[in-house]
């Protein structure tokens, strides 16, 4: 805003031409001058202002950022407290679970030893089914050569001791089946016996 400027001569001056006595004219001159100016505010008023302002907010400023530092220490310090917290549940949880591993290791260990163990019976039963496999497939073949070679008693024909052949052991992939002897179904195991 700008000041107003009163010339108080020319002012004192209008008003004894419109008839007011020259001393009543100065004094209202006057009058209105220090009222007018009384108001108005100086550079060193917006100096001092100024300055005081500036330091009120520095001192603002300050008090500010020192809260906002010990918020952000106490924020740091509760966010730490948090993240130890939860890397112990972590590790506690990883343990748990490697407690629950061990015990299954274990848990196959044995398992592996039984196998081991029982390993070897199935290899031996393995090993008769397989034999048993062989000895039917051959079967036929020694018949053959039993035939040519004008053998009386067969290889593939056993004869037990009531004079009834013996029961054969058929072999599949799936299955031990023992049957005794059927002309009719399974033609190579023929009793061929001399009368």
């Amino acid at each position: 805003m700008n000041p107003t400027v009163i010339d108080t001569l020319r002012y004192a001056d209008r008003l004894k031409a419109a008839g007011v006595e020259p001393a009543q004219a100065e004094a209202m001159s006057r009058a209105l001058n220090a009222e007018l100016t009384e108001e108005l505010v100086t550079k060193t008023d917006l100096d001092v202002s100024t300055t005081a302002l500036r330091t009120d907010l520095d001192a603002a400023t300050v008090a500010m950022k020192t809260d906002l530092d010990a918020a952000t220490g106490a924020l740091r310090t509760e966010l730490g407290t948090d993240i130890r917290e939860l890397e112990r549940k972590v590790d506690a949880g990883f343990a748990a679970v490697d407690k629950r591993f061990t015990a299954m290791d274990a848990k196959f260990d044995g398992l592996s030893s039984q196998f081991a163990t029982q390993g070897r019976y199935v290899f031996l039963v393995l090993a008769l089914i397989a034999s048993l496999g062989l000895y039917n497939a051959v079967a036929p073949l020694v018949d053959k050569v039993s035939q040519r070679t004008g053998s009386s008693q067969p290889a593939a024909a056993k004869v037990e001791g009531d004079g009834a052949p013996a029961p054969t052991v058929h072999w599949t992939p799936w299955s031990v089946v023992t049957t005794a002897p059927q002309p009719a179904r399974c033609p190579r195991l023929t009793d061929t016996r001399p009368p």
